[in-house]
């Protein structure tokens, strides 16, 4: 008795891939960076005119119902696999080569064996064999893929796959010892059972990567939210989560919290006299002088133009006297090699301060640290400077810039 009838199956698959690659070029049109799914809907399209031809079985000539019906279903399995991989930031060169030698080796078996010997069972395992491996090979590469993010989504897609592989290669078993087949659409079961594996690949495939790529979207907006875009270090928003957080700590834990405010000397002439190109080079290997001179828990962040800040925890103002007299060093190095070819010494002032539980607000530790940076670029900038009760009677209009 058979349960499922193919030629429905067939104009279901039609009806299935046809909404979804459309989905996928909408998807792909507004969001340009994932390029991917123009592939995806691509090979939805592909499965959607194969399965038509398909279920046109006996209405039209062999020619489009069987050799070119299964040459576009195996080409649209490989073009969503190619898709998948390119999701995957997998090379999909060799994917092609093996594309093209697969459907080539097809249409050439398969008039061999429409026209010249016509054996159904034959076609039936030659197909079957080849989206059993193409389906092998693309659950192998999702499997030995080391995306975090979106680790679950992508295994889900990769078994999928691997049961779509079983099934075709159940069928190519059990064809093998079936009686020959005289009509395809009245074939048995597990050849149904394999047009239903292609609908779960189709709708998983679809799923499971446009899941995936919303994720990456809304991390990348949170990175976004909290790296600035120049120096690719933390912004100011991102500081003050952590600062809080930390100062929180410090007050329950009663350990030091340090921080150092920096700021470029004479960062304005830069600017005004090579461009604002060069001094967005000088901003970028500021930054990178800095971050390559940290400790792994310490947070550094670009707080507003030239001004830079670092967030030291479990640091007393000792210790946080010597990083930033060693950072003033680092800064100091004879030249910045600019990309424009501008050879620039940049120096740069330092304000640090320190609480240990006593502090409740981080904008008044910042204050602290504001006026010890501007002490030291009054005292004749290139210099670090440690806050202390002095400091409060100091006006910053006193103070040159």
């Amino acid at each position: 008795m058979e349960v499922f009838d193919i030629r429905t199956l067939a104009l279901t698959n039609l009806l299935l891939s046809t909404l979804l690659g459309l989905g996928a070029f909408f998807f792909a049109r507004v969001h340009n960076s994932f390029s991917s799914f123009r592939q995806l809907g691509r090979g939805y399209f592909l499965f959607a005119l194969g399965f038509v031809l398909l279920g046109l079985r006996n209405y039209i000539s062999d020619f489009f119902s069987i050799i070119v019906a299964n040459a576009l279903v195996v080409a649209g399995f490989s073009i969503l696999i190619m898709g998948i991989l390119k999701f995957l930031q997998y090379p999909t060169n060799q994917c092609k080569a093996i594309t093209t030698i697969l459907i080539a080796s097809l249409i050439t078996s398969f008039s061999y064996f429409t026209y010249i010997y016509p054996n159904t069972n034959i076609r039936i395992v030659i197909v079957s064999a080849i989206i059993a491996w193409q389906c092998l090979y693309i659950s192998y590469k999702i499997f030995i893929h080391k995306e975090t993010l979106t680790r679950i989504l992508i295994r889900f897609l990769g078994y999928t796959f691997l049961f779509c592989s079983m099934v075709f290669s159940i069928r190519v078993y059990l064809t093998l010892f079936q009686p020959s087949l005289d009509n395809f659409m009245n074939a048995s079961n597990i050849h149904a059972f394999s047009l239903i594996a292609q609908q779960l690949v189709v709708i998983t495939s679809c799923f499971t990567l446009s899941w995936s790529a919303s994720q990456k979207l809304a991390n990348k907006l949170a990175i976004q939210a909290t790296i600035d875009p120049l120096t690719k270090l933390y912004n100011r928003r991102a500081m003050e989560d952590f600062a809080n957080k930390e100062i929180l700590r410090s007050q329950r834990e009663s350990t030091p919290l340090s921080i150092i405010l920096m700021d470029i000397d004479f960062f304005k002439r830069v600017n005004d006299t090579y461009g604002h190109q060069v001094g967005d080079e000088v901003l970028r290997e500021f930054s990178l002088r800095l971050k390559n001179s940290l400790r792994e828990y310490d947070v550094l962040s670009r707080y507003g133009g030239e001004e830079f800040i670092l967030l030291l925890p479990d640091t007393d103002p000792y210790t946080a006297i010597t990083i930033a007299e060693k950072l003033r060093v680092t800064i100091a190095q004879p030249v910045f090699d600019i990309a424009t070819q501008h050879q620039l010494s940049v120096t740069s002032s330092f304000g640090v301060a320190t609480i240990q539980g006593d502090i409740q607000d981080w904008q008044q530790l910042v204050a602290f640290a504001d006026n010890a940076l501007y002490i030291a670029k009054g005292n004749g900038r290139n210099q670090v400077q440690l806050h202390s009760a002095d400091v409060h009677s100091i006006k910053k209009s006193e103070i040159l810039n």
